[in-house]
């Protein structure tokens, strides 16, 4: 195997832990650190629960149309690149925001959460669909 081969490889290997670590943070702790941290009321809990449910749904909707984007991207960066990199530091900074405290109640802090989570879920994919894609490109 080439050099460059083997470097492309290990690359987009250690990109996956990177990527992967930043979904399973939310996904394991981010319930966590609503009831536990911020101590979220259950009537407001049932709220966020409908959220992330929407937003799993509407994720499944929207990682078909990202496909179709990303294949009919063409830039001097290439089709992946440019995606991968927006998605991948707009999932960052989004992911700190759903992490910290506005010092938000109520209809205010569902809206807010609502807003973050589905731009957090658009941003996530526009990096995870992009990146998954160079496989078989």
């Amino acid at each position: 195997m080439e050099k460059a081969a083997k470097r492309n490889i290990y690359a987009f290997g250690l990109g996956t832990v990177g990527r992967d670590m930043v979904y399973a943070m939310v996904s394991m702790y981010l319930m966590y650190y609503l009831t536990d941290i911020l101590t979220v009321p259950t009537a407001t809990l049932w709220w966020i629960n409908g959220i992330i449910l929407i937003g799993r749904i509407f994720d499944a909707l929207n990682d078909p149309i990202m496909g179709v984007i990303v294949d009919n991207t063409h830039t001097k960066y290439g089709k992946f690149k440019p995606w991968i990199v927006f998605g991948a530091l707009s999932s960052g900074l989004i992911t700190i925001a759903l992490f910290s405290d506005f010092g938000l109640s109520g209809t205010s802090f569902v809206a807010v959460f609502g807003v973050l989570f589905i731009l957090w879920d658009l941003a996530y994919t526009t990096n995870d669909i992009s990146y998954w894609s160079m496989l078989p490109a």
